[in-house]
């Protein structure tokens, strides 16, 4: 009898690892389905609880649907994607654009037969907006030599170490080691949208407050009280009446002795107008992106514009810019060229002004000899010129060591023609 009893709990034992193992895998597996590791954040990414106070549940998705966060994903990721990204390579003073090389042509001509190089880099900065990382894995031929870049949404990529050497496990059950992909994370790899969705899910929640009051005809719920003892088949006739009654505009007709209270706050008291503003400046806010960019603010003038491209482009695109320039060189290039070459996005459009302003620029760098002809033609997308390579200095300016000299033959000359 001992021994079936012991059998009997071995069984059940054995059961129980078994069974155990099947969760801790189907855990992973859920984990990796939607990119989180805790459970209350997949327990929210699958929408079996509320996320926020306010009642809104709010995803990387779902974050869309609130204007503010749409324009500013866009707004950064339709700019670096804009971009030109070249790969220089330096010889000794000189640098010279590579055309020809694998890398440049995996980043800036076709990452891959599907996508154009601008749908590629929004999508993956796109995902690390949202998400916290953008992915794309580096697929290369035998020889190791890189053939293209395919993006892979972030919800289906797992970050993990294996004996100490990065990995990333992807949802179809392969592994591909660090190396071989490329990662452009936000700060710490966290997703903004999960950091701050109290802040998004108020924005949402007013969003929602405003369609319910006008698809309610702009009525506050209310309450229909009487003094009157009425029966279960009343209460349900007048509820019913005044339902249908309340869609549709007009003046409403309360049965004999009924009255009406409303137990809505208005628009105007809750601070409907100014509660959506200064949740869309917060979204901003997380979002490093200067309000006039994503038309929030209807009073600024010409320059308050000019300072604010300015702002986003030195505060907001830049720091993006340099996360993807070094994870491409230290991805897509060898040991033996990380010396010497280097990927960089040309950023002067976004720091030029208009035409008064381009033109003086080029005007100081042309009499300071600091750029030739042929190089401002160049940057104006025209031809060269002839003889335009010859870089050019006023002849008032002069080197210190020859101002003595250049001081005499002024006194000789004037000498000479007295």
């Amino acid at each position: 009898m001992l021994r079936w009893s012991g059998l009997a709990t071995a069984g059940l034992l054995f059961l129980s690892l078994i069974m155990a193992n099947r969760i801790q895998k189907f855990a992973q597996q859920l984990r990796m389905r939607v990119g989180l590791d805790r459970p209350r954040d997949i327990a929210a990414a699958v929408g079996l609880r509320q996320v926020t106070h306010s009642g809104a549940s709010i995803t990387p998705e779902s974050s869309l649907a609130i204007s503010a966060v749409y324009a500013c994903v866009y707004k950064i990721a339709s700019t670096l994607s804009s971009l030109s990204l070249c790969l220089y390579v330096a010889e000794g003073r000189n640098r010279t654009k590579l055309t020809a090389h694998p890398a440049y042509n995996a980043v800036a001509v076709s990452p891959n037969s599907e996508v154009t190089p601008f749908i590629f880099w929004e999508t993956i900065v796109a995902d690390a907006l949202l998400r916290g990382a953008g992915y794309a894995i580096i697929q290369r031929d035998q020889g190791g030599k890189m053939i293209s870049l395919q993006s892979v949404p972030s919800q289906m990529v797992q970050r993990t170490e294996v004996g100490g050497t990065l990995m990333f496990k992807l949802h179809d059950g392969n592994v591909v080691a660090g190396d071989d992909m490329l990662e452009i994370s936000n700060l710490y790899g966290m997703s903004p949208i999960q950091l701050h969705r109290e802040n998004l899910g108020l924005a949402r929640s007013a969003q929602d407050y405003g369609s319910q009051y006008f698809a309610n005809g702009g009525q506050m719920t209310g309450v229909l009280s009487s003094e009157q003892p009425l029966k279960n088949e009343q209460i349900e006739v007048v509820q019913q009446s005044w339902n249908a009654s309340s869609s549709n505009a007009g003046t409403k007709l309360l049965p004999f002795g009924f009255k009406y209270q409303r137990i809505g706050i208005p628009p105007e008291e809750a601070q409907f107008i100014e509660t959506r503003k200064f949740q869309a400046e917060e979204v901003c806010r997380i979002f490093s992106v200067p309000p006039a960019l994503v038309q929030l603010e209807s009073q600024t003038t010409y320059n308050n514009v000019e300072q604010q491209n300015l702002m986003f482009a030195r505060h907001t695109v830049l720091p993006w810019a340099k996360r993807i320039e070094q994870e491409l060189n230290k991805k897509l290039l060898t040991g033996f060229e990380q010396g010497t070459h280097y990927f960089k996005f040309e950023l002067n459009d976004l720091f030029r002004g208009d035409m008064a302003a381009r033109s003086a620029f080029f005007t100081q760098m042309l009499q300071n000899g600091v750029m030739t002809i042929n190089e401002v033609r160049a940057h104006e997308e025209l031809n060269p010129a002839e003889n335009g390579d010859v870089h050019l200095v006023q002849v008032n300016q002069i080197a210190l060591d020859r101002i003595t000299d250049y001081s005499d033959k002024i006194a000789s000359d004037n000498t000479t023609t007295e």
